[in-house]
């Protein structure tokens, strides 16, 4: 009896955490910035103000987030990113990449330690988006709080060095 409890239980267990065992990067994502939005909204907060610090959802250790959009770089030469990511993670010398998708990269002592691709499924486009007009983003770890609004399907994370766009309007 006390066998069958010993491998009842943890495979139980198991079990019922079986679907985060295989969420994606962008899943996990999306689960901690919405429980962050729900535990927010549970406290009474102001949910027009409600900020998320990417530094405790993102639970690795990093002391530089990069966000890119690539697909806005697709066509232009920008010295910035090109530079940046040369340095510290693309191939010295290295012109252009052709990627297509928007993600966020970690650094840990300027080595790439956990990236989350943003790319929306067409299918099912639901979850974390990044609005920044600037298309390239670098924060430290102290420094990667940003402004996160809830739509129907969407959590909307805005750089705070932008201000609100809706605000102008």
């Amino acid at each position: 009896m006390k066998k069958g409890l010993l491998f009842a239980i943890p495979t139980m267990l198991l079990l019922c955490s079986c679907e985060r065992l295989f969420e994606s990067r962008k899943e996990r994502l999306d689960r901690l910035v919405g429980a962050h939005w729900e535990a927010w909204k549970a406290e009474g907060k102001d949910t027009t103000m409600c900020f998320v610090d990417i530094a405790k959802v993102v639970p690795i250790e990093w002391d530089t987030m990069v966000y890119v959009c690539y697909e806005y770089f697709f066509d232009y030469k920008n010295d910035d990113v090109i530079n940046y990511m040369n340095n510290r993670y693309w191939p010295e010398k290295e012109k252009y990449r052709r990627y297509e998708e928007e993600g966020l990269h970690f650094w840990k002592n300027g080595k790439l330690v956990y990236r989350i691709s943003l790319w929306l499924d067409p299918e099912n486009e639901r979850g974390v988006c990044v609005y920044a007009r600037n298309k390239f983003l670098v924060r430290d770890r102290e420094n990667a709080k940003f402004h996160l609004n809830k739509t129907e399907r969407f959590y909307i994370i805005r750089d705070l060095a932008e201000g609100d766009p809706s605000a102008k309007h």
